[in-house]
């Protein structure tokens, strides 16, 4: 997920790590030949990429995380109002309606939440 750039610090081995919007950091470096970045040896340099956007890897892992965690819970809930519907004597369309219905149902921001819960950093 790209984030900008709002800030710099240094690690403790020295490295610049750019502050990203969502609160992660991201490292810099400029190590020729495996990174060219050599805007990040100047106070210029860093100051001019203030705003531009970096992929924030941890932001990717918690989005994954929360897609997974809906897609699991509707697919759970699904299928235990399809297999009610069924066992409370309702026809095939009935039991689809049920259990598109139960999609209403879910608590987004609980799932959202205990999803998150184990994606901190």
């Amino acid at each position: 997920m790209k984030q900008p750039i709002t800030g710099y610090h240094k690690d403790a081995e020295d490295h610049w790590v750019a502050e990203l919007a969502c609160g992660h950091g991201q490292h810099v470096r400029h190590d020729p030949p495996w990174m060219e970045r050599p805007w990040v040896t100047t106070e210029e340099g860093r100051n001019n990429h203030l705003g531009v956007e970096l992929n924030c890897v941890r932001c990717d892992e918690a989005g994954l995380k929360v897609a997974t965690a809906l897609l699991e819970e509707c697919r759970k809930t699904l299928i235990e109002s399809y297999e009610s519907a069924g066992i409370s004597g309702l026809c095939d369309e009935g039991q689809f309606e049920s259990a598109v219905g139960s999609i209403q149902t879910l608590d987004l921001n609980k799932i959202v939440a205990k999803a998150l819960s184990t994606t901190k950093g």
